[in-house]
């Protein structure tokens, strides 16, 4: 993997489009920035940072392999490797330092791929994929973690970082090499129908709220529901205490935390 250095950019997923637009090799390219002055999220979301704290990156991968209502599985795949090699941290051996938390940290996906530590955001990521006829070509994978930073702005509604969770101080490069080789070899698996089943198990085992009743709003109303999973192309799918069967895509509900 090539991996390239910034102290500051406006994006590191605007960074490579602007090199795949000027028809620049961008495969096993990483690109990370030490702080970055827009940087994107879902929709219209932005993610902030406090420059130097935490883990600003983006990946671009090569995923030909897959076809193109398949790319829910890049979000599975890379959410999948980010909760294992937090897993290597051992985080759940810690105890919280702030009553809020939970008595154990428990990281999960909260869908489609944020990555949380109980009901408190660690990490967000933007995919963004290209296409050809009925096939992908490149995907670049744009994830924010919160590191070693311990304020955030207000209007931020549930920020977490390794350091809030922990109290201890991490080695950011150490981590973003683990990441990179983690999120790698996770998306290499997807090229079989086992790798494929492996990554959508241990998704589901970790998804937030899977099979719990929990209150969401949807539609403008507030609603009880428990997940039930996933279609193929990744909405989500729920059921109310009606009975009622409720399949959704992103932005058409919220989560009530």
């Amino acid at each position: 993997m090539k991996i390239l250095f910034f102290d500051e950019l406006d994006s590191t997923n605007v960074f490579l489009h602007k090199k795949l637009a000027e028809s620049a090799e961008i495969t096993d390219t990483v690109v990370v920035a030490n702080h970055q002055t827009a940087g994107k999220g879902m929709g219209k979301n932005t993610w902030e940072s406090e420059a130097g704290k935490n883990l600003l990156f983006s990946i671009a991968l090569n995923v030909n392999f897959l076809r193109a209502e398949e790319q829910f599985k890049i979000s599975q795949a890379v959410s999948t490797a980010i909760i294992q090699v937090l897993s290597t941290f051992n985080l759940s051996t810690f105890q919280p330092l702030n009553t809020y938390k939970p008595k154990y940290l428990n990281s999960s996906i909260k869908w489609p791929n944020d990555i949380y530590i109980g009901d408190r955001k660690l990490a967000g990521m933007l995919i963004q994929n290209t296409l050809s006829g009925d096939m992908m070509q490149n995907t670049i994978i744009g994830i924010g973690l919160n590191v070693n930073q311990i304020e955030f702005s207000k209007d931020i509604p549930n920020p977490i970082s390794l350091k809030m969770a922990t109290g201890i101080d991490y080695d950011l490069k150490s981590l973003l090499n683990e990441l990179i080789v983690n999120i790698k070899n996770s998306i290499e698996t997807l090229r079989t129908e086992l790798g494929k089943k492996s990554v959508d198990e241990y998704y589901k085992k970790h998804l937030f709220r899977y099979q719990k009743w929990a209150d969401y709003e949807y539609e403008g109303e507030l609603k009880s529901m428990i997940i039930n999973g996933y279609d193929k192309y990744g909405r989500l799918c729920l059921t109310d205490r009606n009975g009622h069967e409720i399949v959704c895509d992103i932005k058409e509900i919220k989560f009530i935390l």
